[in-house]
């Protein structure tokens, strides 16, 4: 069946994510909390999934109560320098915007389903990818992460579509192609060459957002 709508993944899919370049982060907020940085990033990794679905801040006083962090403020320094840290993470691949605009101008709806902590709405709001989607489900603001069956359900719902008229582009973190594929959906696998792509995938892949137009009439 033609799609009649693409959906996609933010990190790593649209905006990729520089894991060296946020370590440095890491460490900064340890620094902030006193604690070493290879305990703060234990506890900040062991809180990984419950972040996806609730608040960053009670994931910060989550990690603070764990390492035993009590001074007044520290929750709040954390906080900002996380957010902080992901602003400046938050450039989109230099063919995301115009790939976006391409499929609206030729009559596709244009979707987003990511797995996030809830600072990033605001923070695609204030990007050049605010107001390219029709439908946008953060997984932080829905209690819903990939790959739930759930978050794709809302996603095609919100669209008024079947979900096999729908193409999913991901980086493949979190087992998300695995998740939109068994929901009927088109997955289809981005491998930039700067990103960690799971190595069984079996299905269709492109190497740049560019080509996602190659795959719609």
């Amino acid at each position: 069946m033609a799609p009649r709508a693409v959906i996609f993944d933010l990190w790593n899919t649209l905006i990729p994510f520089d894991f060296e370049r946020w370590q440095p982060v890491l460490v900064s907020i340890a620094e902030a909390l006193g604690v070493a940085p290879e305990e703060f990033e234990r506890e900040w990794r062991r809180g990984y999934h419950e972040r996806l679905v609730s608040d960053l801040r009670a994931s910060f006083e989550s990690v603070c109560r764990s390492l035993g962090v009590t001074r007044p403020g520290a929750v709040e320094d954390g906080l900002k320098l996380r957010v902080e840290g992901h602003r400046a993470m938050f450039v989109p691949r230099e063919d995301a915007v115009a790939t976006l605009k391409e499929l609206q101008a030729r009559g596709y709806s244009t979707g987003l389903i990511t797995n996030c902590s809830t600072e990033v709405p605001e923070l695609l709001a204030r990007s050049p990818l605010a107001g390219l989607f029709d439908v946008e489900v953060y997984s932080a603001s829905v209690g819903l992460r990939k790959p739930d069956r759930a978050i794709y359900e809302l996603a095609v719902t919100q669209l008024d579509l079947d979900p096999r008229l729908c193409l999913f582009v991901g980086d493949g973190d979190d087992h998300e192609l695995e998740g939109a594929r068994d929901f009927g959906m088109q997955a289809v696998l981005l491998r930039p060459g700067d990103t960690r792509p799971p190595e069984d995938w079996q299905g269709p892949e492109i190497t740049s957002l560019a080509q996602v137009l190659t795959l719609v009439p």
